[in-house]
């Protein structure tokens, strides 16, 4: 209840001290962390290109379907021929032939594979594997960029928290200086009270530059990953709803291991290396095929033969082929397919060691962040306590400037830190869902 009431208070001082500045200048975007993380998928190029990919994944399969078609082709020549000598004259041969001669010639077939040891069929299966593969590169990316966003988010967050309450602790700097130039002038005081007074407003005004020198840096990357004029100006959501973990170690592994893209895509490796080994093993096996086809020949100058001066043959026919050298060729190929299995189970096996480390590193640096505010809710309160006893000392001057500075500063401290634990836990929240590969889930 305290720390809302001062987090309150502090962004009304804040805005009151910035009305002069508010009103020259464009109020900011206010941004939550969904909108950024939707702005950010959106523009992402690096998705656009994933998708480019899995559109090409798709049309490779496409055409691996069909193959699995029937073979046709179709062709017509006409030709026309000049003959100057045209005359032969061999002992008692004499044979006198046409000056010119026109000859049509027409064919069509067609062909249809029946067996082929099955590496047509493995041919779209494999086709189709490669465009799953490619669509979970899409949802990893996605993740990416998800974390990306929201890393960049919190980031200024912190930022601008750090930065309001750094402006409220200048105007409660303020008041200390005319509290202590009156005490000065009544003799209360010495002059180096006042010193002391300004010296830390002049620390705090330093603070307060740099952070917003940070702020300008952040909003400009933020700009650019979401797309906007690198000029935006963004001002995140005050309120960051806390969470709690919801379910156990064991369950958030079990989750890992069930939804993480990285094992998904072994998974399909794996098939896909069976189907390289079921490919190479049909290499030995024969082939069969069907085919029809008929022709059309005419030799005469007229485009509309007459009956007899052309023939038209049609022919039938089934090919049987073994390349039976595939029986001793082939015995690296398969033991080199056997490798390629063996190596993605052992890629599994290592990913599985790395995605349990990572859930367990993230599960703890979340609980770790969440005890972290708890801490400092009841750091907050005994400082505004202290503050409070302090600033009551110093105006019956039974305390130093040194002291009542000193509890000026822890409070405000303790104000920031409160407000990087909030968004630390926030991001440790969602590094969670990303090592237990969620993070996409809930921005669906």
């Amino acid at each position: 209840m305290i720390l809302t009431k001062l987090i309150h208070k502090a962004w009304l001082l804040y805005m009151a001290a910035g009305m002069g500045v508010v009103s020259v200048h464009a109020q900011p975007r206010i941004l939550t962390v969904d909108q950024a993380i939707s702005m950010a998928l959106s523009n992402s190029h690096v998705l656009k290109l994933d998708q480019a990919k899995v559109d090409l994944a798709i049309s490779k399969y496409n055409q691996a379907k069909d193959m699995s078609l029937p073979a046709g082709s179709a062709s017509a020549t006409f030709s026309h021929a000049e003959i100057p000598a045209h005359r032969i004259n061999l002992g008692s041969l004499d044979w006198t032939l046409p000056e010119r001669a026109d000859s049509y010639v027409g064919s069509a077939s067609l062909t249809e594979t029946i067996f082929d040891g099955f590496k047509l069929k493995y041919a779209r299966q494999s086709t189709r594997l490669l465009a799953e593969i490619a669509k979970t590169d899409v949802s990893l990316h996605k993740e990416e960029v998800i974390y990306t966003a929201v890393q960049m988010y919190f980031n200024l967050y912190k930022i601008v928290r750090s930065r309001q309450i750094v402006q409220q602790n200048i105007i409660a700097i303020d008041s200390l200086i005319c509290q202590a130039e009156q005490f000065y002038r009544h003799g209360v005081v010495t002059k180096n009270d006042v010193l002391r007074f300004k010296l830390q407003k002049s620390a705090a005004a330093i603070m307060a530059s740099d952070l917003e020198a940070n702020r300008s840096v952040a909003c400009y990357n933020m700009a650019v990953l979401l797309g906007l004029p690198e000029d935006s100006d963004f001002q995140p959501a005050l309120t960051v709803p806390e969470k709690d973990a919801a379910a156990s170690l064991h369950q958030y592994l079990d989750i890992a291991l069930s939804e993480r893209k990285e094992l998904q895509q072994n998974s399909l490796q794996s098939q896909a290396d069976q189907l390289s080994y079921k490919t190479v093993k049909a290499a030995v096996l024969p082939k069969l095929s069907a085919n029809a086809g008929v022709k059309y020949i005419h030799a005469g100058a007229a485009f509309i033969p007459e009956s007899g001066s052309f023939i038209s043959p049609f022919s039938a026919g089934a090919t049987l082929s073994w390349n039976f050298s595939t029986l001793w060729t082939n015995k690296n190929r398969l033991s080199e397919t056997r490798v390629q299995q063996q190596e993605t189970i052992i890629a599994r096996d290592i990913w599985t060691d790395k995605i349990r480390t990572e859930v367990n590193q993230a599960y703890h640096i979340y609980l770790q962040a969440l005890h972290k505010v708890s801490l400092l809710q009841s750091a907050i309160e005994e400082a505004t306590e202290n503050d409070r006893m302090q600033a009551d000392r110093y105006k019956n001057n039974v305390t130093t400037v040194t002291e009542r500075v000193d509890a000026d500063t822890k409070l405000y401290q303790a104000l920031t830190d409160m407000e990087i634990a909030r968004a630390d836990t926030q991001l440790a929240w969602y590094r969670l869902l990303k090592t237990t590969g969620t993070i996409a889930v809930i921005h669906q």
